[in-house]
């Protein structure tokens, strides 16, 4: 679905970085004397499927190597200091 420019409702190309303000080339042009300061709205959009294809990458990754599936627990033996002095207390 083609964004809409915010001042004439014509289809956007460009849009404030971080905000959902979206300018047609005109409205554009007239608004800002510096395009280069809007994003434009096809770069956003691949920039975005990158990102989420990425992130689904990543999930089918963790699925097979089966991360957070907890594995057979081995025992943890920990040392008893106390059974050591107690015994050169007694020599």
């Amino acid at each position: 679905m083609p964004k809409k420019c915010i001042i004439c409702s014509e289809e956007a190309k460009f849009k404030i970085k971080d905000t959902s303000d979206y300018y047609c080339q005109e409205c554009a042009e007239e608004n800002f004397s510096d395009l280069s300061v809007l994003v434009k709205v096809e770069e956003e959009a691949q920039r975005l499927k990158k990102f989420l294809l990425e992130k689904i990458d990543l999930g089918r990754l963790n699925e097979e190597a089966e991360v957070g599936e907890e594995k057979e627990k081995v025992p943890v033996v920990e040392e008893d200091d106390d059974d050591e002095e107690s015994k050169q207390e007694e020599e």
